[in-house]
C-alpha cells in the first residue's frame, strides 16, 4: 500500500492497521519506508503478507484517519470525513496465479484555471489481464463502523457551473473505460478536489465468457491553481508490433507557449527491457524514442500501455502544466511460415515450419473453396469471418502438419481449396499471431465438370434447357470404357426424384438438349455422374464421381405503391461452380425488342435487381407488358476449364399495374333555413355520389367500391357497405351526422387509399317559450323546444322564485321526454300555482363535432290559465 502524506502534518503512519476481509482478521502493518517527493509531500510504502484460508472473494481495505480540510466537491468538514481504499481479490486454485492491478502514478496532480486537465494512473497488469476503469465517489468510514459515500459528495464539473475551456458546453469529467484516461474539461474555481475510481481485472474464463476477478480502488487529489500558463500537448498513437521485431516508437509534444518541454514515461509503467529517450528539444517542441526488442514471451491479447509525460519548463517560480496521455502497443505473433497444400485422392495434407514462437499453444487451420486473396492488415490477427473461411481443427503448436479428408467424407472433387493457419497462445495472457499466406490446391482432375443448365426456351409444355460438362482433364489412371450418365428432376433443391434422361460413353459427347419442359413455371436440377470400369474387360459400374446444378429461376414482382414505378428480380440456383466473382446480367424485353440493361454481383445462392427504367433515361410505364431474363456469368477458377460460364434463366413476363386511384366524392347539402322553417322527423338519409378516376395512370378495372363512415369527427373510419354502383344512400338514420370517404377495389383485389371527405352535420336550434298555458285547449299546454330535431338526451330542472326544485325529469334518451314536453308540474305530478319558474336544461345533440354535443340553456318560464 502507498499512501501520500502532508510533510509538515501529522497524518504520517508509523504503522497501519490493514483489514485483510477474512472474516474479522486485521493485521498491524509497520511502514517499510517513506520517501519525500516534493518540498511538502512524503510518499510512504507498506508491505505484508498474508495467506488466505480458502477460495473465495475477499476485499482487503485501510481506512485513514482524516482527509484534508476544504476539499470543494466534499460537504464540509471534509477533515472529518476519512479514506477508505481497497483490493479485491478473487481466489480460484483452477483459475492459476493472479496479480492484481499496479498503478504507477501518483494520485497527487495539479491542474490550471481554465485550462484541459488530464490524468493516467499508468495501470498496468502483469498476466496481461483487461483493465476496466470506472469513476465512483470516494467512501468513508461512519461512527456505525459501516462504509459509506462521503456526505456531499459531487463530481468536479458538478460542483460549480463551470465551461469547457472552448466555451462549448458546460465542463466535463470522464474518465476513459479501457485506458484510464481523466480528462477535466475545465476547473473554473481554484482549491482541492476529491475523486474515487475502480479499476476492474477481467479474465477469459473456461467457457470463453469474461469473468471479473478483481479490482482495486484509488482515492486521488487534485489541486487546481491559477496559472496563466498552456499544458503542453502530446501526440502519441496506439500501434502493434509483431513478436520478434524491433519498435522504434516517435512521441512528439508541443507547447503553445513555445516553452522547452521535458518528456518522460509517467510512473513506472514503461514495459522492461524497453528503453525511452528524449531525442529533441526544441522551443515549443520535443520528441522522444521508444525502443522495445520484443520476443515471443511478450505476446498477449490485452495491449501493454506506456503512459507519457510531457511538462513545460519554467523560469524559476513559475507554476509547470502538463500532459499525460497513454500508447497502448499490442504485442502480436508473427505469421506461420511456408504453408504448403498437396492433395492425393480427395484427401490434403498440409505442411508449414515449425513455428518459431515456443510459448505459443495451438495452430488453427481453416479452409474454404477458391482463393480469398486476403491479407491481414497490420495489426489484424486471426482469420475475419468475412474471408470466408471457415475453422477445420487445430494442433499443437510444435506440430508441422494437418491432414484433411473433410471428416472422413473425403474432398469434392475438382475444387480448389485454399487453407491459411495461424497461432494461438495461451489462455492466460492469451494472443494470436497473424495469419499465414494462403495455400491452394485442386483435388484431382480426373472427373468431369458440369458448366452449363441454362433455359433455352421458356414454355409451359415445350421448354427447352441444354445441359453441358467438360471432360475430364486428366483419365489415364482410370479403367475403360468410362461412361456419363445424366438424370433430372423437377425443382431446384437437392432429394429423390432424379430421372436418367442421357447415358453415353462417348467422352467427347458432352451435351444434352432436354425438351419437352414447363419452364415457366418450374425449375430442375440435373445430376452428372461418372463411372468407370472396376475391372479391365468389364462394365462402367464403379462411380467415380456425381456433381449437380440445377437451372436459374427468376422472379419478377412489380412495385404495390402508387408513386413507385419498380420491378423487382429475384433469381435463384443451386451450381457448384462459383457465381460470385462475375457480374451477372439483366435483359429486358418491350415489344419483341431485348436488351442488356445492366449488371450485377450476386451470391452463392442467387441475386437481386430493382428495375427502375433508369437504364433508358425513361421512367417504366404502367399497362405496359415488361419481359426479363437473367444470364448468371461463373467460373470453377480451375485451369484448364471454360470461363466464363453463362447460364439464361427462364423468361418472366409482368405488366406493372396502374394504379387504383380513388374516386371523388360529394353528398348531398342540408340547407339549415329550409329545415328549420319545416322541420321533419327521422328517419333520414345521406345521399353519396362519386366520379371513378380512371384516366392517365389509373385503372378502369374497378370491381367494387366500399364506403366508410365515422359518426363524429373524433372517431375512426370503419366499413358501411360495398356496392358496384356509383351512388349509394345511407338511410335510416337518426341524425344526418357523418363523414364518408370510399374507396375502389379493382379485379386483383387492390384497394385505394380513401377518396376526398365528405362531412355532413346536423342542424342545431334550440329555442324555448317563456309563457305556457296549460288549461287543456292544446295551445300551449306544455313547455317544449320551438324545433324538435336531433336531440339525443334531455334533463330538464325547475325551480320556483325562492330557489327550491320543484321538478326534476331526470335523464331522458328516448321517446318525447327527450322534447321537454313539460305540462307545468311538479315532481309529483300536481298543477303548480300561476307564477314566474325558473328553468335548467341539460341537452345532448347528434351532432359531429364533441365539443358542440353537450349544452346547458337557463331560463324563465311563465303558467297562466
Amino acid at each position: 500500500m502507498i499512501i501520500y502524506t502532508n510533510h509538515f502534518s501529522q497524518a504520517e503512519d508509523p504503522e497501519v492497521t490493514i483489514y485483510t476481509g477474512a472474516g474479522n482478521t486485521t493485521l498491524i502493518v509497520p511502514r517499510k519506508s517513506v520517501t519525500p517527493i516534493s518540498a511538502d509531500t512524503d510518499k510512504e510504502v507498506f508491505e505484508w503478507e498474508y495467506t488466505y484460508p480458502s477460495d473465495g472473494s475477499f476485499t482487503t481495505y485501510w481506512i485513514g484517519e482524516n482527509r484534508n480540510n476544504g476539499i470543494l466537491n466534499m460537504a464540509p468538514p471534509s477533515d472529518q470525513r476519512s479514506f477508505f481504499i481497497s483490493t479485491t481479490i478473487d481466489i480460484n486454485a483452477l483459475r492459476g496465479f493472479n496479480s492484481t492491478p499496479v498503478l504507477t502514478v501518483a494520485p497527487l496532480d495539479k491542474a490550471a484555471l481554465f485550462r484541459k486537465f488530464t490524468h493516467n494512473p499508468g495501470a498496468y497488469d502483469a498476466d496481461g489481464d483487461s483493465l476496466v476503469f470506472r469513476l465512483i465517489a470516494p467512501q468513508y468510514e461512519q461512527p456505525s463502523g459501516a462504509i459509506a459515500v462521503v456526505p456531499g459528495y459531487s463530481h468536479p464539473n458538478q460542483t460549480f457551473n463551470c465551461r469547457t475551456s472552448d466555451d462549448s458546453g458546460p465542463a466535463i469529467f470522464t474518465l476513459d473505460r479501457n485506458t484510464g484516461q481523466l480528462t477535466w474539461d475545465a476547473p473554473c474555481v481554484a482549491g482541492e478536489y476529491n475523486i474515487a475510481f475502480v479499476v476492474e481485472e477481467w479474465r477469459v474464463g473456461p467457457n470463453g465468457g469474461a469473468v471479473k476477478i478483481g479490482q482495486v480502488i484509488r482515492d486521488m487529489q487534485i489541486r487546481v491553481e491559477e496559472n496563466e500558463n498552456r499544458p503542453p500537448v502530446l501526440q502519441p498513437k496506439d500501434t502493434c508490433v509483431v513478436a520478434g521485431t524491433t519498435l522504434r516508437g516517435i512521441v512528439r509534444a508541443t507547447d503553445p507557449d513555445g516553452d522547452l518541454i521535458n518528456l518522460t514515461v509517467a510512473g513506472s509503467g514503461i514495459v522492461p527491457p524497453a528503453t525511452f529517450r528524449q531525442v529533441t528539444r526544441n522551443p515549443g517542441v520535443a520528441t522522444g524514442e521508444l525502443i522495445w526488442n520484443t520476443t515471443c514471451e511478450d505476446v498477449r491479447e490485452a495491449p501493454y500501455q506506456v503512459v507519457f509525460r510531457a511538462e513545460d519548463v519554467r523560469p524559476d517560480g513559475d507554476k509547470r502544466l502538463a500532459d499525460v496521455q497513454p500508447w497502448n502497443i499490442r504485442v502480436i505473433g508473427p505469421p506461420p511460415q511456408n504453408l504448403n497444400a498437396a492433395s492425393a485422392d480427395r484427401n490434403v495434407t498440409l505442411t508449414w515450419d515449425s513455428y518459431v514462437c515456443q510459448n505459443a499453444d495451438k495452430i488453427r487451420i481453416y479452409r474454404r473453396e477458391g482463393p480469398s486473396n486476403f491479407v491481414p492488415d497490420e495489426c489484424q490477427t486471426g482469420v475475419p469471418a468475412s474471408t470466408g473461411y471457415v475453422l477445420i481443427g487445430e494442433v499443437d503448436a510444435g506440430q508441422v502438419t494437418f491432414f484433411d479428408d473433410n471428416n472422413g467424407a473425403g474432398l469434392k472433387a475438382g475444387v480448389e481449396y485454399c487453407y491459411i493457419i495461424y497461432a494461438t497462445f495461451p489462455a492466460q495472457p492469451r494472443g494470436e499471431s497473424l495469419a499465414s499466406i494462403e495455400a491452394c490446391v485442386v483435388i484431382d482432375q480426373d472427373i468431369p465438370y458440369l458448366t452449363n443448365v441454362t433455359v433455352d426456351v421458356t414454355d409451359q409444355t415445350n421448354g427447352q434447357i441444354t445441359v453441358k460438362w467438360a471432360q475430364p482433364i486428366e483419365v489415364e489412371a482410370l479403367t475403360p470404357p468410362l461412361e456419363y450418365r445424366l438424370y433430372r428432376k423437377v425443382g431446384m433443391g437437392p432429394g429423390e426424384g432424379f430421372t436418367e434422361v442421357k447415358r453415353t460413353r462417348n467422352m467427347n459427347d458432352t451435351t444434352f438438349v432436354d425438351r419437352g419442359l414447363n419452364t415457366v413455371e418450374n425449375a430442375y436440377r440435373y445430376r452428372l455422374e461418372f463411372y468407370q470400369t472396376p475391372t479391365p474387360g468389364g462394365q462402367p459400374t464403379s462411380l467415380r464421381d456425381s456433381t449437380e446444378a440445377s437451372s436459374v429461376y427468376l422472379e419478377a414482382t412489380p412495385s404495390e405503391g402508387e408513386n413507385i414505378k419498380e420491378i423487382q428480380l429475384n433469381w435463384t440456383y443451386e451450381v457448384p461452380w462459383n457465381n460470385q466473382v462475375l457480374q451477372h446480367y439483366i435483359y429486358r424485353e418491350v415489344d419483341g425488342e431485348s436488351t442488356l440493361i445492366d449488371s450485377v454481383s450476386a451470391s452463392a445462392t442467387g441475386g437481386a435487381y430493382t428495375d427502375t427504367g433508369t437504364f433508358n433515361g425513361q421512367e417504366l410505364l404502367r399497362g405496359q407488358e415488361y419481359c426479363y431474363y437473367v444470364q448468371t456469368a461463373g467460373t470453377y477458377q480451375i485451369e484448364g476449364l471454360p470461363e466464363p460460364l453463362l447460364n439464361n434463366s427462364q423468361r418472366v413476363c409482368v405488366t406493372l399495374p396502374k394504379n387504383i386511384c380513388p374516386p371523388e366524392l360529394s353528398i348531398d347539402v342540408l340547407d339549415c333555413s329550409l329545415f328549420e322553417q319545416n322541420p321533419t322527423e327521422p328517419p333520414y338519409q345521406n345521399v353519396l355520389t362519386w366520379a371513378p378516376n380512371i384516366t392517365g395512370d389509373c385503372t378502369d378495372e374497378i370491381a367494387y367500391y366500399t364506403v366508410y363512415l365515422k359518426p363524429t369527427l373524433e372517431a375512426e373510419y370503419t366499413p358501411l357497405d360495398t356496392t358496384t354502383e356509383t351512388t349509394y344512400t345511407h338511410s335510416g338514420l337518426q341524425s344526418f351526422a357523418g363523414c364518408y370517404v370510399v374507396t375502389a377495389t379493382d379485379v386483383n383485389g387492390r384497394e385505394s387509399a380513401f377518396s376526398n371527405e365528405v362531412c355532413k352535420d346536423n342542424c342545431i336550434s334550440f329555442i324555448l317559450p317563456n309563457i305556457i298555458t296549460p288549461n287543456g285547449d292544446n295551445l300551449n299546454d306544455v313547455f317544449r323546444p320551438k324545433v324538435r330535431a336531433f336531440i339525443r338526451s334531455m334533463r330538464f330542472k325547475v325551480y320556483n322564485r325562492w330557489g327550491v326544485q320543484v321538478y326534476d325529469s331526470g335523464k331522458v334518451t328516448e321517446g318525447e321526454g327527450r322534447y321537454i314536453n313539460w305540462p307545468g308540474v311538479d315532481k309529483d305530478g300536481n298543477r303548480l300555482t300561476d307564477g314566474t319558474y325558473y328553468y335548467e336544461a341539460e341537452v345532448e345533440f347528434y351532432t359531429l363535432d364533441p365539443a358542440r354535443a353537450r349544452s346547458t340553456y337557463k331560463g324563465w318560464v311563465e303558467i297562466v290559465q
